[in-house]
């Protein structure tokens, strides 16, 4: 498959938001590697219209990191992207950063002030800046993000912020949507001149010991940067002293680099092949560190203007595999020893296993790693955890972190634990639902036919911690709106509903009881306050129930929505 077959696998969000802003969003999930499209498009497209040039922005909490890009799309072949469309990020920047808000549009103006407000909190370490496009990639538009990724640093002055700029032309896209395959993004011939010993041999691997030179190290991270971690559950986590265990790797690196070797654990390198050595050197085609991602990038990150490496040696293991399957072992058997902050430990769980033959029962395809998706019906662990989070009444918990989540085991077990397949597809339909329905507030609010219910909605729906609440109070309500007992632990589709469908007809399901809740709620909490409320009062969340189960009966939703009604289990 490639990036654009992939992209004709979503059509229910093409129908949504277009070609070319479908073309965006799929790209930029494929370079954060979020798996689940519709959400991010929901959350991160702007509406268009005096939109500063900002045509997609998008922060991730968990990885503190900042993500706004410019697309353009060719209609016919070119031999490169027009570079001032790249230069608009200059643009962009500067309204993200100083820009007068008085002159943003109410749409811009929470979204770049809550931006501003994390900047100023530490709350982002890195910002990308991307050009998505489907032309060949050019020296032209590379120096114009150079000089606009230069200005942004300046403007910044903040050693804390890493700033990378990005060309995503056609090429580029299609060579990290094969990458994704092998985990191996850094797929050049990468020079070694060591002797390679203690070899060993597996049946789909090969693998052997070598000591290597830190400058080597240095030069790989100056290039490829965080693409060295590609295959790591946990990339390069910064070397300054907020990192204790980096801050004295780098200690040792610069004065004791004599001792270095004894010191350190040294790294993983996982590559593709291992050449024949010929005239003494030898060349590993691809690499990615699967171990030992804070020593590199450690080393990577020290001033050789101030620090010679040239006396710092350390262990390297290197292993050859191209076998898919035992690949994916490699990397998570060599990273069980250390706490990582992600969910791929949990994909061999009991509770994993069971829900992906479930699925498979049904017709639907679960997914238990993380990453891109490929698919636009599957379903992974971890579009679906802060959506059951919040169906299960914890909608101050699942608007945090993916990774602070599945680290946190009771959480896990809250979202995960004797779940049937069918409660997480009606679950998970809902939030898809909200998703759908946010695209379709904002694309009334670009075509500037919005009334005035509908602006209050838009307004709340900006607010990313109110999706979590609505999902959580629909789940409170759900069983006014069916007519009987629901327990939201349980409740779910029954056997018959999801049989020959797929996730936009249940998530079409939903959308009366999302556009029945909705516009109720605008009445009973306000867009600045609401969040501090759930998360100071706990009864907050139970007196909306209140108010909003008497205001469903008073309208006579229940009558509504007996359709729905018809498809789900109590319990």
């Amino acid at each position: 498959m490639s990036f654009t077959d992939a992209l004709k696998t979503r059509q229910s969000l093409i129908d949504k938001i277009g070609h070319d802003e479908a073309y965006l969003c799929l790209a930029v999930a494929l370079f954060i590697e979020e798996p689940d499209v519709d959400s991010l498009a929901s959350e991160g497209l702007t509406e268009g219209g005096n939109d500063k040039k900002i045509d997609f922005i998008y922060h991730d909490p968990n990885s503190k990191r900042l993500v706004f890009a410019q697309g353009y799309m060719a209609k016919k072949p070119k031999d490169e992207a027009p570079s001032n469309k790249a230069s608009d990020l200059n643009t962009a920047c500067a309204w993200l950063l100083s820009g007068d808000l008085t002159s943003v549009p109410e749409k811009l103006r929470e979204i770049i002030t809550g931006f501003r407000a994390a900047i100023d909190a530490g709350e982002i370490e890195s910002i990308d800046l991307l050009y998505v496009h489907n032309l060949p990639e050019s020296v032209n538009v590379t120096r114009e993000l150079q000089t606009v990724e230069s200005h942004l640093r300046t403007t910044l002055a903040d050693d804390r912020l890493t700033v990378r700029s990005h060309e995503l032309g056609k090429a580029k896209i299609e060579h990290l949507f094969t990458a994704q395959d092998s985990h191996i993004e850094v797929i050049d011939d990468i020079g070694f001149p060591w002797e390679i010993g203690i070899t060993q041999k597996g049946d789909n691997w090969t693998a052997g010991v070598a000591t290597v030179e830190a400058n080597w190290l240095h030069g790989l991270y100056e290039k490829y940067g965080d693409k060295l971690y590609s295959a790591n559950y946990r990339g390069f986590l910064g070397a300054d002293g907020r990192k204790r265990v980096n801050s004295g790797i780098r200690e040792t690196a610069e004065k004791e680099p004599k001792d270095f070797w004894a010191y350190n654990n040294g790294i993983t390198v996982l590559t593709l092949s291992i050449g024949e050595k010929k005239k003494g050197k030898r060349d590993l085609r691809g690499v990615s560190i699967i171990n030992g991602a804070q020593t590199s990038g450690t080393i990577g990150s020290i001033d050789k203007s101030k620090t010679s490496l040239d006396e710092v040696k350390l262990l390297c293991r290197v292993i050859e595999c191209s076998d898919q399957a035992t690949i994916d072992k490699i990397v998570r058997f060599n990273n069980t020893q250390n706490v990582i902050t992600t969910w791929d430990r949990f994909s061999n769980d009991a509770d994993q296993k069971r829900l992906s033959d479930e699925f498979d029962e049904l017709g639907y395809a679960y997914y238990r790693k993380r990453g891109f998706n490929a698919h636009g019906d599957q379903i992974g662990i971890e579009q679906v955890l802060q959506p059951l989070l919040a169906f299960h009444g914890r909608p101050t918990d699942a608007v945090r972190g993916k990774a602070q989540l599945f680290v946190q085991g009771h959480l896990y077990r809250s979202a995960f634990e004797n779940k049937k397949a069918r409660h997480i597809l009606l679950v998970y339909s809902l939030a898809r639902a909200i998703d759908n329905k946010r695209l379709e507030l904002k694309a009334k609010s670009n075509e500037g036919a919005l009334i005035s219910v509908e602006a209050k909605q838009l307004a709340l729906l900006r607010n990313l911690n109110f999706k979590p609440f609505l999902i959580a109070a629909i789940a409170n309500s759900l069983e006014t709106v069916v007519g009987t007992y629901c327990d939201p632990l349980t409740v779910s589709f029954k056997p018959a509903a999801t049989k020959g469908t797929v996730l936009t007809d249940l998530s079409a399901r939903w959308l009366p009881i999302v556009e029945a809740v909705l516009p109720l709620l605008t009445a009973i909490v306000q867009p600045e306050t609401f969040f501090k409320k759930l998360s100071s009062e706990e009864d907050f969340l139970s007196q909306t129930k209140a108010q909003l189960d008497a205001m469903l009966v008073a309208t006579g939703q229940p009558e509504k929505c007996s359709d729905f009604s018809s498809m789900v289990a109590s319990t």
